[in-house]
């Protein structure tokens, strides 16, 4: 009897923990956005498109100091899906180069400030 009870508290306990593992919302574009809030700006190039069900993915490739990047992004505009060979703007983890996303407000970015000139 007594093992009876324990397997069934058992199971009560993991059973609560998978519900509470299931119901957390996943991760939207809004948290990531605010991650991404200070990583470095770059115009990539667009090698290819993927649609898969609705959802859109752009390979593309940029820069970061000496070494060419190739990653997956995902493009979360409505529309026109950009071409291969077109540029758009991403925004990469200085830390951790692979770890990319749309820019959806590039026009926020900085200007370099030209050496030797203040503003």
């Amino acid at each position: 009897m007594w093992t009876i009870a324990v397997l069934t508290s058992v199971g009560l306990v993991v059973g609560a923990g998978l519900l509470a593992l299931i119901s957390q919302p996943d991760p939207g574009l809004d948290d990531l956005e605010l991650e991404s809030a200070n990583w470095r700006q770059v115009d990539a190039e667009v090698l290819s498109v993927l649609r898969a069900g609705d959802r859109t993915f752009l390979l593309v490739r940029f820069p970061v100091g000496t070494s060419l990047i190739r990653n997956d992004v995902r493009y979360p505009l409505p529309g026109q899906v950009p071409y291969a060979g077109q540029r758009v703007p991403v925004k990469y983890d200085p830390v951790a180069p692979a770890r990319v996303v749309f820019d959806l407000h590039p026009e926020t970015r900085r200007t370099p400030n030209p050496a030797g000139q203040s503003q």
